[in-house]
């Protein structure tokens, strides 16, 4: 071949690769879940050089395919209207950078959720929520999964019974209970279908409101290695009692139906086994918002119990 058509078609080729690999940048918005990244922020995401990468203006943060170990897909509806709706179109019209066309995926009526969840360097657990376009989230799972991302096939939720509440006897003492450090875990479906999304939520939410709280001087993750050693460590559990997912454009016309409600048992157990404390609780989103909201809401009640019930001891 003519070395002068060999070198057109080398750079024809590279320039069609360099422009394949900008293509794989996708418009996202964090939900929640990523650490040093403001919730409900709008950035770029990207599967390469073995990360997941969310890009905004001001921050990258990547993690390594490796950390990941499992990924879902859902769906959402997106706040299309009302304030939020308007304040997202100014945004919109206003940003600067290209960020607009960012900006404008919070005005989707309808966009696939992608569910990452992750360990860090102390194997603490970590839920990635991203709010991506319609029909992208599969795509991006395939391309984690291809870059090493490790993903479990769906299977049958595991069916567990939990005790509704615990006597006033049975309780560790009627007095406020003292821990100084807390353990929080995954939620159980239990024997509801439930969304993962939903699930991975109330868990990065409850890590976010009870540190918020105050409640604890420690707040660990599930499977951080350093709670370990540390004495006096209680434990959250929450099992999922009731799941009922409505609908944003029924709340926000009828302000009385399409109500998005989640129930959950919330129990405080000691490293001897010892249930301190036990409680069902109720998250709902009436009005405004998207249905994941109710995690959120779900998070503040039970931090609020926490603080209700948990003191920490002179000295500690």
């Amino acid at each position: 071949m003519n070395p002068t058509i060999l070198t057109a078609v080398l750079l024809s080729s590279a320039v069609c690769g360099l422009s394949q690999q900008a293509e794989t940048k996708v418009n996202a918005r964090h939900v929640i879940g990523l650490e040093n990244v403001k919730r409900n922020r709008a950035g770029k995401l990207t599967v390469q050089n073995g990360g997941m990468q969310f890009e905004t203006r001001t921050t990258n943060t990547e993690v390594p395919t490796m950390a990941i170990d499992d990924i879902s897909i859902g769906s959402e509806t997106t706040q299309a209207g009302g304030k939020a709706g308007t304040v997202a179109r100014t945004a919109a019209i206003a940003a600067p950078y290209d960020s607009g066309a960012v900006l404008s995926l919070l005005l989707r009526t309808k966009v696939d959720i992608l569910t990452v969840s992750y360990r860090d360097s102390d194997g603490g657990l970590h839920a990635a929520i991203l709010a991506l376009p319609r029909s992208q989230a599969e795509q991006e799972r395939a391309q984690l999964i291809a870059a090493g991302a490790h993903a479990s096939a769906p299977a049958q939720q595991e069916l567990k019974e939990r005790k509704a509440g615990v006597p006033a006897a049975e309780k560790a003492d009627v007095q406020k209970l003292s821990a100084s450090a807390i353990q929080i875990e995954p939620v159980e479906a239990g024997d509801v279908r439930i969304p993962a999304e939903f699930r991975s939520a109330i868990y990065e939410f409850l890590v976010e409101r009870v540190r918020e709280a105050g409640t604890f001087r420690q707040v660990f993750r599930s499977g951080d290695r350093a709670a370990d050693s540390v004495p006096g460590l209680v434990t959250l559990h929450t099992t999922v009692a009731k799941f009922k997912e409505g609908s944003q454009m029924r709340r926000e016309v009828t302000a009385v139906l399409g109500a998005t409600t989640v129930e959950v048992n919330a129990s405080l157990t000691a490293r001897d086994g010892r249930t301190l404390l036990d409680s069902r609780i109720q998250g709902k989103v009436r009005l405004f918002g998207e249905n994941l909201g109710v995690t959120n809401d779900l998070a503040k009640r039970i931090a609020k119990l926490l603080h209700q019930n948990f003191g920490t001891k002179p000295g500690d």
